[in-house]
């Protein structure tokens, strides 16, 4: 088998990602357990601020949990997604669960092996394949094995990574995130344990959280033992930048079958808001270097569990238009911000206090212009993810305001409804979508994308401008297969959009 086989069965697929304690309950809310609040769904907005002691605690739950995802793959299917991307769910102490206490079993809040497992059934009964989110690089500071290596115990010293003076190695210095040392075997046979176990009940895929600062070795040992028991899983990587830039690339020799796209929906984002051309052509430039194989896979977001909601990166304050500044939704490096300290230090109250009074602080073109970025998302190359609630108008900037519960009975139904048809649109051109050649070309103001094979040839063109744009879709035998905004072959609406297929 080549290095570089991926499963055909991923591309052409919409993906969902769902962050589990937000998305849906089933049932009353768990009981209170140490050291954990339950906060009403109805609350939506997260508690930001610090406790007495000046510590940012993430210990509030809403009990979204794996029966409520089951109750809810209908509404995913009205939706037209093919892959449902669960943040982690292993034993944990926080609501987010990157924090791992054991990753062989799942937190009693979310359920337990048996919900899982039925997840996955009734999943694949309706055609949707699940990617699990699995935390390697470290682990919770109040793990059994943590705790029982601080003790000195030499079952586990070597599980984790120590500085010159004996000291833990934190990941980014959070104290409650001790570093792995992946290269130690005994902790290399826990996390393929883990692998197996979740691909053993049913699992399609994993996403490797950090999985861009896994070391080869490491990340090899895992794929093996997952694709042992089924070698049709996807493995996906944590990538913050283009893997063309990365001293390991990953997805060149075989170590992962797709990256997280961010310089896409960088990409997208600039020119949706700003009509950054050049930004969106340098991006698909360096995508194009990426294998075929790859590029049908990518995983193509707007929005994560750790940037802003699409709202607010489209049309609210804060967001950075040149690209050389950082990201778009970098919103911490903003020059004189007054969460920058004249001593360097970054001041999170005063970031989360302005991220608070800013949250719903929308230009009323916020909805049209998130309809044009999604039509082009899932036009893309590669597979379109939603974030959970982006489909029904949820806004917040950075965690934890992106990580609010689906506003179910309370959604946008207007925008739920253009993400159906678009769904729908996208399912039915699956033959030339999962593996089409692409090419774009753009003004600044409307974009036109070419997707192509042996199958037949889309064409899109989108208006990011509140002005009429005229253009020229008349192909032979070409017919429009969607419409944003009433707009056809001959008038782009504004902010609106026409697809074409011949």
């Amino acid at each position: 088998m080549s290095k570089l086989y991926i499963p055909k069965r991923f591309s052409g697929r919409i993906g969902y990602h769902v962050f589990v304690d937000r998305f849906y309950r089933a049932g009353p809310p768990p009981e209170p357990m140490p050291g954990r609040k339950i906060k009403s769904w109805e609350d939506s907005m997260p508690d930001w601020g610090p406790d007495y002691d000046g510590i940012f605690q993430n210990d509030y739950f809403y009990g979204g949990n794996l029966k409520g995802i089951i109750q809810k793959l209908d509404y995913l299917k009205s939706l037209s997604v093919g892959i449902l991307y669960l943040s982690p769910i292993s034993r944990s102490y926080t609501y987010h669960h990157y924090d791992v206490g054991d990753q062989t079993e799942i937190d009693p809040y979310i359920g337990d092996w048996e919900d899982f497992w039925k997840l996955c059934l009734e999943a694949h009964k309706r055609n949707i394949l699940i990617i699990v989110d699995l935390v390697f690089n470290h682990m919770s500071g109040n793990s059994e094995p943590f705790r029982k290596a601080l003790n000195g115990d030499a079952t586990y010293r070597n599980w984790f990574e120590w500085d010159a003076s004996n000291n833990p190695i934190y990941w980014y210095g959070f104290k409650d995130m001790p570093q792995c040392n992946k290269l130690y075997k005994e902790y290399q046979d826990y996390a393929c344990k883990a692998a197996k176990k979740y691909v053993e009940y049913g699992a399609d895929g994993i996403r490797l959280d950090l999985g861009e600062i896994l070391p080869k070795e490491f990340i090899l040992s895992v794929r093996n033992a997952a694709k042992s028991v089924n070698e049709e899983i996807l493995f996906i990587s944590e990538m913050w930048d283009s893997a063309v830039y990365k001293a390991e690339p990953q997805i060149y020799d075989g170590l992962v079958d797709s990256v997280m796209n961010y310089p896409l929906s960088d990409a997208i984002s600039r020119w949706v808001r700003f009509g950054n051309q050049s930004h969106l052509d340098a991006c698909m430039g360096l995508l194009a270097k990426y294998p075929v194989q790859v590029q049908d896979v990518l995983w193509n977001h707007l929005d994560t569990h750790d940037t802003p909601r699409e709202l607010n990166i489209l049309a609210g304050p804060g967001i950075l238009e040149n690209p050389f500044d950082g990201m778009v939704w970098d919103i911490e490096r903003t020059p004189n911000a007054p969460w920058r300290r004249k001593n360097g230090d970054f001041d999170t109250f005063v970031f989360r206090k302005w991220e608070c009074d800013n949250d719903a602080n929308l230009k009323n073109n916020a909805i049209p212009r998130l309809k044009v970025a999604a039509t082009i998302q899932y036009c893309m190359k590669g597979v379109p993810i939603v974030y959970y609630g982006t489909e029904a108008g949820v806004c917040g900037y950075k965690d934890p305001f992106s990580r609010k519960p689906y506003p179910w009975g309370h959604e946008n139904a207007d925008l739920v409804k253009h993400y159906m048809e678009l769904g729908k649109m996208r399912s039915q051109n699956a033959d030339v979508f999962c593996n089409g050649d692409q090419y774009e070309n753009s003004d600044g103001k409307v974009l036109e994308l070419v997707r192509r094979n042996e199958e037949g040839i889309i064409v899109l063109f989108a208006n990011r401008t509140n002005e009429v744009k005229y253009i020229n879709a008349h192909y032979p035998n070409s017919k429009v297969i969607f419409s944003l905004n009433g707009s056809d072959a001959n008038v782009l609406q504004p902010y609106g959009a026409v697809i074409c297929r011949f």
